[in-house]
């Protein structure tokens, strides 16, 4: 899976603009970090079903963006049922990765337009 499904990211800034998408790129971090916020109450209250909603809207976010390899690492998530310890985190960390790669690849993709 790409980091970002290019004729889909394609489509988007053909229907939208380049400009729109590029407001839409530079606000995912912060949309992303309202989720991450949850995620990390969810961990540390043990709450699977905080972990799921807020992984499943992490993942919506991600596929409106054309965020391939965020959208699976998110589903992945999404159907977390086990350890609430280092494996929890290791999963956020690297969602955290993936928003931070992401954004970058959009944010030159959309440069070189």
């Amino acid at each position: 899976m790409e980091l970002i499904e290019t004729a889909r990211f394609d489509e988007l800034c053909q229907a939208l603009g380049a400009e729109q998408v590029l407001m839409l790129v530079n606000l995912l971090p912060a949309s992303y970090e309202e989720e991450r916020v949850r995620l990390m109450e969810a961990a540390g209250s043990k709450d699977a079903g905080a972990i799921h909603r807020s992984a499943h809207a992490i993942k919506g976010m991600a596929r409106n963006m054309a965020a391939g390899q965020l959208a699976e690492a998110a589903l992945a998530l999404e159907s977390f049922d086990g350890d609430f310890g280092d494996p929890l985190l290791a999963q956020i960390a690297m969602l955290d990765l993936l928003v931070s790669d992401t954004v970058a690849a959009m944010q030159a993709s959309l440069a070189a337009r």
